[in-house]
């Protein structure tokens, strides 16, 4: 095998896994217009369950405060009469004592309930607001899932065929040749082999010397750059539609 077969073989490989990595990245990665809609999906059920779940919580502790309220007005009647059958002051004392704690805490417990009450007006106004999906939404989003599941479905195809197509260029190469690109690629990828842009390399962008660009050109022998050790070759020589 020459020189000029090899690394045609390592272009074709290039290629490949570049279009390999798109392939993956384009199936793996949902475009930014489905994203943007799932986010407004999710974001707007987080929202919505965090404000049913925070009115469920009120409305239970509406019931208790409710009944701990209900529970001192009863004992403040008590004290009442008890206030009206009292015969000295020690015991009227005692008595107004017992009612003004009584009323202190009957008015902290209905504090909390006008409190309740506004959260549970807020959290009623967030759902209300809120709201479910809107079919035209639904639709819109289905539609966006549904799209992409036909985009990543050609990937899978198309990946398959890239799969096939490098083991083919690997038997062609034989063992010691991809033995000596495995080591370039693990060393320098996603981008081992590169072409040249000009009179430089494409990827680190350093000039080459006059005599590096024309060595390239003639690709009697692999020839790397002099800045990132990259393996270089003419894109005149080997166009994509080489592949």
């Amino acid at each position: 095998m020459t020189a000029k077969d090899q690394l045609a073989g390592y272009v074709a490989l290039q290629r490949l896994l570049d279009r390999r990595g798109a392939l993956r990245k384009e199936r793996d990665t949902p475009p930014e217009a489905l994203a943007a809609l799932r986010t407004q999906f999710s974001e707007r059920h987080d929202k919505l369950e965090a404000a049913r779940t925070r009115r469920a919580a009120l409305l239970s502790e509406q019931a208790t405060v409710q009944g701990e309220a209900e529970a001192l007005r009863e004992e403040r009647e008590h004290f009442r009469k008890q206030k009206s059958q009292v015969t000295n002051m020690k015991q009227l004392s005692a008595v107004v004592s017992e009612l003004d704690h009584v009323e202190m805490q009957l008015k902290a417990k209905e504090d909390r309930l006008l409190e309740i009450m506004q959260g549970l007006e807020a959290a009623e106004g967030e759902i209300a607001s809120l709201g479910e999906e809107s079919p035209e939404e639904k639709a819109l989003r289905e539609e966006a899932e549904a799209a992409w599941n036909e985009v990543r479905a050609a990937s899978e195809v198309e990946l398959g065929e890239i799969e096939r197509d490098l083991r083919v260029v690997q038997r062609q190469l034989g063992e010691p040749a991809m033995t000596r690109f495995k080591k370039l690629w693990t060393s320098r990828k996603p981008m081992a082999v590169v072409p040249m842009e000009g009179n430089a390399c494409s990827a680190c962008h350093g000039d080459l010397r006059p005599s590096l660009v024309q060595l390239v050109r003639t690709a009697e022998e692999l020839q790397f750059c002099d800045h990132c050790r990259r393996l270089l070759y003419d894109p005149e020589q080997f166009p994509p539609s080489s592949q």
